[in-house]
């Protein structure tokens, strides 16, 4: 095994770190980050190599944005990290209408370079008003761009082209995934932010999932084995959406499901299925189908949770009905159903 296996977490902080050191105008601010364990690891020792700018601050997270959007107007290049989706909302008109429209407002040479570290998604025990994916939220705003790294490599190359960025953009992070590996590039690499990847190459069924849900997926292709052949396609940009590389797919297949780990409601998949919908050029051979969160707030309790998100069972399943084959019968552990994976992705 590579000595390069590091976690999620591990891998956002060494893009920062090799991006600080090149690049005196980029500063870190928000809540913790200066801890020893800072923004759950991801800035962990950075402030020793890094004292003036590395900057912890109170819960202020309208005024600490702004002031960021600010420095970046000025030419600084902010990373602004909040560690729950829901105290980013605090900041959602520094985000939103000043960030996001500067540009657009001031004839398109008025660049704001800031970036937006956001913790999302679901953990253990943390109910409904810490357990949010707002994604569709951040997908509807011009003017930032929104990007889902789901692997550690993902992460490093993703926060490394959004801090070459003129634009705002803003890194929606699952905690769920925050302590799975991967052998990662010690060296400076950029990934695109507005292009899907393609995991697996297929020709009967087009599977679309980002973040958290592109692990569950990954994982239901093993529970599957060879009995479809699946084309699973990593989102990565929410905004703007890889539209050629889902159309080019789904035209190949002629079937979609889409895997949404919030919501379904105004959610990523619905928008991904009327992009498909919309294009003459595709014959769909089925109906598309999302395998999303139910319409309700997320449960605490674990006797509810472990009907809430998609599984690999429910993601595997969903995928053998279209193809016309029978379901499986898995019962997943507590640990699978509760607990953050910790796996080493190839």
């Amino acid at each position: 095994m590579s000595d390069r296996i590091i976690k999620y977490t591990e891998a956002i902080k060494e893009a920062t770190d090799q991006m600080m050191a090149i690049d005196a105008t980029i500063f870190v601010i928000g809540l913790g980050v200066s801890y020893k364990n800072g923004a759950d690891g991801t800035t962990a020792g950075l402030k020793e190599r890094y004292p003036e700018r590395i900057f912890d601050v109170p819960v202020s997270e309208a005024s600490v944005t702004g002031m960021a959007v600010g420095a970046a107007i000025n030419g600084l290049r902010p990373i602004v990290h909040h560690g729950r989706v829901e105290f980013s909302l605090l900041a959602s008109d520094q985000m939103f209408t000043q960030a996001a429209k500067w540009n657009y407002m001031f004839g398109g040479n008025n660049p704001v370079p800031i970036v937006f570290r956001i913790n999302i998604g679901r953990q253990w025990g943390n109910g409904p008003q810490h357990t949010q994916a707002l994604y569709s939220l951040f997908g509807n705003v011009p003017g930032i761009k929104v990007v889902i790294p789901a692997t550690p490599k993902m992460a490093k190359g993703l926060l490394i082209s959004a801090l070459k960025e003129s634009s705002p953009v803003v890194i929606l992070e699952p905690r769920w995934i925050f302590n799975i590996k991967q052998d990662v590039p010690i060296e400076r690499y950029a990934e695109p932010l507005d292009k899907a990847r393609i995991v697996k190459t297929g020709r009967d069924i087009t599977v679309v999932a980002y973040g958290d849900g592109l692990f569950s997926a990954t994982e239901a292709l093993e529970l599957i084995g060879h009995e479809t052949d699946v084309e699973l396609i990593d989102l990565v940009s929410l905004n703007p959406i890889d539209t050629q590389t889902i159309s080019q797919s789904v035209e190949k297949t002629g079937r979609l499901i889409c895997i949404d780990t919030t919501n379904e409601a105004f959610g990523v998949s619905s928008e991904i299925i009327a992009l498909v919908a919309k294009n003459k050029s595709i014959t769909l051979k089925n109906t598309s189908v999302a395998v999303a969160c139910p319409n309700v707030p997320c449960p605490t309790s674990t006797a509810l949770t472990e009907f809430f998100y998609p599984t690999k069972v429910d993601i595997a399943n969903a995928i053998l009905l279209m193809m016309g084959k029978s379901p499986i019968e898995h019962k997943l552990s507590f640990e699978e159903l509760h607990l953050a994976p910790t796996a080493t992705l190839n």
